[in-house]
């Protein structure tokens, strides 16, 4: 073996893979992981060129891999107004009166992040009364922190000019109240969607946020044509530094079907993951759809964007040209539409694409069986349960504590043997967040080990976009992705979300260090 670039040494090395095999040093040579031993063997082949990195007794890992982000928004939204620490509606509205004052008449107050479940004097969302009295001069649309509402002023729905029968399009004895749910936001958002320049621009600040946080690969859960003309544009020009899969929205897939383009064309960078397809809402908006009823809304069961045969279409035709499916299915009727359109493309034709269903918050161990017997994977977000899964939190207002109990189960998955991810969702964009609330979750059918969790941040997102054998563990000719933490998960799994990355090597190449 020839001289290395890069050793670290006096490490915990935590390979993740089958045998959960530790090591005490790993050499990298270019962008490659080739050797794993001791302190000894692999500073036999260091010289003095070869960077030595004195771990000194830190955990290494695997790059983490956000399985289901919205990477490029996130950029974007760097120079949003940023709402997701506000603690009541009124520091909510005073911040949104503060930075409309900050812009000229007619200009846009575009924000994101909040969410009325955590404020302390108001569970009711912002509407357009609320939003016209602290910006009467400026249009303003301020997305929820799950993206599937949106609260907007008189002149920001003067200037959308939406159709009063969309769907989500909320009306009160016939006038617009300013909020808007799952196709109407959609619809507005496509009228102030960035530019291909806007997109490029936000994926480098992203970028530098991921590698602060141990993010090496990033699945980007909606991906329209201006977005991927931005990934290809910084890929092409060597700009791209970050492995990047897209999930390519609904709208394209005639156009994916003519091209013969499908899942995994691309390179160790950048390629095009599965088909993005929405079955329903969000619990926070009251439009997951559900089998009973909301607990405070006792005549709402959510949305389905589609009906059966529509969803049907959409799922054989993806299956029969090969392309793997993401689809979004939060409640348990979505879950079980889109386990029966499923099962339908199946009983045509049998192919392993490991498809996959997004979020799954409200799985039944009948529908996790239906999933291990089709090798459906469990793409899932353990943030959630630190975010509204907690004692009277978002999902006991909503749902009740008997079925918030049964959410999230991420052990019965893993249990099951079906492949469980993790994601993100960018409710909060930082794995160890949601790592330890999947470790240290309050209920039994949600509490994963350590390992576990950690698996479905690395080997999991790889599995899921065909490239486990370059990726997702710590093994002899895999990519050099890997992340030192100031903490120790396995030994102190009661305060991950206190830790922190002390580094992260990306292609072979150190591009984060906390000191």
């Amino acid at each position: 073996m020839s001289t290395l670039n890069m050793v670290i040494v006096n490490a915990q090395i935590h390979t993740l893979n089958k045998q959960d095999s530790t090591f005490e040093a790993v050499g990298i040579r270019g962008n490659k992981i080739t050797i794993l031993g001791s302190n000894h063997e692999v500073k036999g082949f260091t010289d003095d060129k070869t960077r030595v990195i004195d771990a000194k007794g830190r955990v290494v890992l695997p790059g983490f891999i956000d399985a289901h982000t919205h990477f490029a928004h996130m950029g974007v939204r760097e120079g949003y107004l940023d709402l997701s620490d506000t603690t009541s509606k009124r520091e909510a509205l005073a911040k949104i009166r503060k930075f409309a004052l900050s812009k000229g008449a007619g200009e846009w107050v575009i924000g994101s992040g909040w969410d009325e479940s955590h404020w302390t004097d108001s569970n009711e969302y912002m509407n357009r009364d609320d939003l016209d009295a602290v910006a009467p001069n400026n249009p303003v649309l301020l997305r929820r922190v799950d993206g599937h509402l949106s609260s907007v002023n008189t002149q920001a729905l003067e200037i959308l000019n939406l159709p009063t029968g969309t769907i989500g399009y909320e009306e009160v004895d016939g006038k617009a109240t300013g909020i808007l749910k799952e196709d109407a936001v959609e619809q507005a958002a496509k009228i102030l969607e960035p530019s291909i320049n806007e997109f490029a621009s936000g994926i480098t600040p992203a970028t530098e946020i991921a590698y602060r946080l141990g993010v090496t690969s990033i699945q980007d859960a909606q991906v329209d044509g201006r977005m991927l003309k931005a990934y290809r544009a910084l890929n092409d020009s060597g700009q791209l530094n970050i492995r990047a899969n897209l999930m390519i929205t609904t709208d394209y897939l005639d156009e994916l079907v003519t091209l013969g383009l499908g899942t995994g064309f691309g390179d160790d960078w950048l390629q095009l993951g599965p088909l993005k397809v929405f079955s329903d809402g969000s619990i926070g908006a009251g439009t997951a759809a559900l089998t009973a009823p909301y607990l405070d809304n006792s005549e709402e069961l959510g949305l389905l964007m589609w009906d059966k045969e529509e969803l049907e279409e959409i799922v054989l035709k993806a299956h029969e040209n090969d392309i793997q499916l993401a689809i979004h299915a939060i409640g348990d009727r979505a879950i079980d539409l889109v386990l029966d359109c499923f099962e339908k493309a199946n009983s045509r034709q049998k192919k392993d694409l490991r498809h996959r269903i997004e979020h799954g918050e409200l799985l039944s161990g009948e529908q996790i069986a239906r999933m291990r017997e089709m090798k459906i994977i469990a793409s899932m977000q353990p943030n959630f349960v630190g975010q509204w899964g907690l004692v009277d939190g978002m999902y006991d207002h909503r749902l009740g504590r008997e079925r918030t109990m049964l959410m999230n189960p991420f052990a019965s998955v893993v249990r099951s043997g079906v492949p469980l991810v993790f994601g993100s969702d960018c409710m909060p964009f930082n794995p160890l967040y949601g790592i330890h609330w999947a470790v240290n979750a309050p209920y039994p059918l949600q509490r994963i080990s350590p390992e576990q969790a950690l698996k479905a941040y690395t080997i999991g997102g790889a599995y899921a976009s065909f490239e486990e054998d370059k990726k997702g563990t710590l093994e002899v000719g895999k990519l050099a992705d890997l992340v030192m933490l100031d903490g120790d998960p396995f030994n102190e799994p009661t305060v991950i979300k206190d830790m922190s990355v002390e580094m992260t090597i990306f292609d072979g190449k150190i591009v984060y260090e906390k000191s």
